[in-house]
């Protein structure tokens, strides 16, 4: 499998479908390689775990855009659940500050009122 398939593949799994008219630019194919070709797909750590390193970090880096896609892929994977991820950000306030933590908080709300919004499910947080 090349590493373009690979990311492609892996990008599809660990943020869910991608939108039909989606056309990467030369640089996101590049960084879809990296991040999810080669890093996302290496042995060593499960996908829940790379979800939790990697909400810490988009949260800590103040990168809102990253944070709202990891949030909304994560509660869709299943891999945590609403009251893992309270959890989490909880643990995440003590080492990268309570503002953080607290915009963290805000979006795992908003990201779970979609996607209950979205389900014909009752869905347990």
């Amino acid at each position: 499998m090349s590493r373009s398939h690979a990311g492609e593949t892996m990008q599809r799994v660990m943020t869910g479908k991608l939108p039909d008219d989606y056309v990467p630019t030369p640089l996101d194919e590049a960084a879809r390689d990296f991040v999810y070709g080669e890093v996302w797909s290496r042995p060593g750590l499960s996908n829940r775990d790379r979800r939790l390193v990697t909400l810490a970090c988009v949260t800590a880096a103040g990168a809102p855009e990253a944070l709202e896609d990891h949030v909304r892929a994560t509660l869709n994977s299943g891999d945590l659940t609403v009251k893992e991820l309270e959890e989490f950000t909880l643990h995440l306030a003590v080492y990268s500050g309570w503002p953080k933590a607290r915009h963290l908080q805000s979006v795992i709300q908003k990201q779970w009122a979609g996607i209950q919004q979205e389900s014909d499910d009752d869905i347990e947080p």
